[in-house]
């Protein structure tokens, strides 16, 4: 009976992982940040233009999608839309909007940004009440950041059924008790939390170690996929190197698919010499691969806060690639203790290793699709 378990756990590894991927990089999470800073709360909030569409235009108005050259006729709508898309409160009062802004990026993604007045009472509170308009998406959801002028007051996932995201906050819009700036030990936390829910760098890295044999193997694959990533991560922070995250997803989920039907086509790990072609092809992998895993992570750091008003990045970096080590790693050892005892069954030796990296390369065909047409 076992022995037949062993492809059948990593299938459901494989399409839990399909399942719950929106909360890496879901087509219809929108990305919000509010900043407080002299006497203002800015709230920046982005979304593509079909969730646009889905969020602002409701009842006999209701639409599917927004198309480019509509824009000017929908400018008004677009602007109403900002204005209420949240409800802000700080100590029970309202706050109103001061100034609306409404623009298009050059990925077709729809940016807002509201002007309030700057928050003195404690809790500050962010409804995201449009959110419900997205009821029928289960994983449809708002990443909002809070940061202050030298704190960073909090994150949360809004859902279409938690809109709410109350902060208690000073009379100088900080966060009571905690220190002026993230410290070090704070961005590696973030940095295992990101990897930990991060299911496509997880399934990619899943791909990765399905094949490796040796434990040094595995230690040197992730430290190279760590390597790699950490480079293109520093880069994306000090904005030498930036794509957009609808180049990006696609290009990770294709990683994905690739490592997959790789692992199909070249087989596991050989037992002669090491290291050998094969290991330094794996490596390859993994290096060139986490290059673009790294412009992924770069959103979280980018949603914290990293460098702005001249804050330093160095530590940050270092912590948060730090956490990403430890979490890669936590997954990572486990899962080699667990595939070196099902190659042990002449089962899973035969044809599990197969049957797992097909099920890697289906999951990633989905997501490639789903963010190529979102």
């Amino acid at each position: 009976m076992f022995r037949r378990s062993g492809p059948s756990l990593l299938a459901v590894l494989a399409l839990s992982a399909a399942g719950t991927a929106a909360h890496a990089h879901d087509p219809f999470e929108i990305t919000a940040d509010a900043h407080v800073s002299g006497d203002r709360l800015t709230v920046h909030t982005t979304m593509s233009l079909p969730t646009a569409a889905r969020i602002c235009f409701a009842g006999q108005g209701a639409r599917k999608t927004i198309d480019v050259p509509e824009l000017t006729t929908l400018w008004p709508a677009l602007e109403d839309c900002a204005r209420q898309f949240f409800r802000v409160s700080s100590g029970g009062a309202a706050l109103a909007v001061i100034e609306t802004h409404v623009d298009v990026t050059r990925e077709n993604d729809l940016d807002m940004r509201v002007s309030l007045p700057r928050p003195r009472a404690t809790p500050l509170v962010f409804e995201a009440a449009y959110l419900q308009r997205l009821a029928s998406r289960a994983m449809a959801g708002v990443v909002l950041t809070a940061t202050g002028a030298r704190t960073f007051l909090g994150q949360k996932v809004l859902r279409p059924d938690d809109t709410v995201f109350e902060i208690p906050i000073t009379t100088d819009a900080e966060t009571p008790g905690t220190p002026p700036v993230p410290g070090f030990r704070r961005y590696a936390l973030l940095g295992v939390e990101h990897i930990l829910t991060g299911y496509d760098h997880l399934l990619f890295l899943l791909g990765l170690l399905l094949v490796c044999r040796r434990a040094r193997t595995v230690a040197i694959v992730v430290t190279c996929f760590t390597a790699a990533h950490s480079v293109t991560l520093a880069l994306a922070a000090l904005h030498v190197v930036t794509l957009p995250g609808r180049v990006v997803e696609p290009l990770i989920a294709a990683s994905i698919v690739f490592v997959g039907v790789e692992n199909v086509v070249r087989g596991s790990e050989p037992d002669k010499a090491w290291p050998n072609s094969w290991l330094v092809v794996r490596w390859g992998l993994a290096f060139a691969f986490g290059l673009i895993h790294g412009l992924g992570f770069a959103g979280a750091l980018e949603d914290i806060g990293l460098g702005r008003d001249g804050a330093p990045i160095i530590a940050p970096l270092l912590a948060f690639n730090l956490g990403i080590e430890l979490g890669q790693l936590a997954i990572a050892l486990p899962l080699y203790a667990l595939l070196s005892k099902l190659r042990a069954r002449p089962a899973f030796a035969r044809t599990g290793v197969k049957v797992a990296s097909l099920l890697v390369a289906a999951v990633g065909v989905v997501w490639l699709v789903q963010r190529l047409i979102t």
